[in-house]
């Protein structure tokens, strides 16, 4: 009886292990309902925007998408990333810096990164618990959309 009792007790003391889904968006502008906009029609992400956490004070970085998200994953200004354009990695001037990712991995966390965190040849092993997925396609561009501009 002691041993059903000291379980039970060790499941109420189990700290909470949250879901977490982070989606860092490149582009987008906050004309989504989960930022009070109506012209736009986006109701998987304003599901997700009620049920979760909104960043409404976020700010760009640089003019170029890789320096904010190099400050996204380190927590680091791009003056000490030294990260101001699309080639240099934040490793090159950081090596032993722990991203968010990767402090999520140390913390028993199953980490997978996809999409366009990371510009190509810029993977970051250390933040992820499997290998980085990289689209199927060569383009992030719908079908129609591609043969569009293989008219050109």
């Amino acid at each position: 009886m002691a041993a059903a009792v000291w379980g039970a007790s060790a499941v109420l003391a189990a700290p909470r292990r949250w879901n977490v889904l982070f989606v860092a968006v490149d582009d987008l502008r906050t004309e989504l309902g989960g930022y009070s906009h109506a012209h736009v029609h986006s109701p998987n992400i304003d599901r997700i925007a009620r049920a979760g956490m909104v960043f409404r004070r976020a700010y760009c970085q640089r003019a170029v998408c890789a320096p904010s998200r190099s400050s996204l994953l380190t927590g680091r200004r791009p003056d000490t990333t030294r990260v101001y354009d699309l080639k240099t990695h934040f490793r090159k001037h950081l090596p032993d810096v722990v991203t968010l990712p990767q402090l999520s991995v140390r913390n028993g966390y199953f980490v997978q990164g996809m999409g366009k965190l990371c510009h190509g040849g810029q993977d970051d092993p250390p933040s992820w618990s499997v290998p980085w997925t990289r689209p199927r396609t060569t383009t992030y561009a719908l079908p129609t959309n591609q043969a569009l501009v293989a008219q050109r």
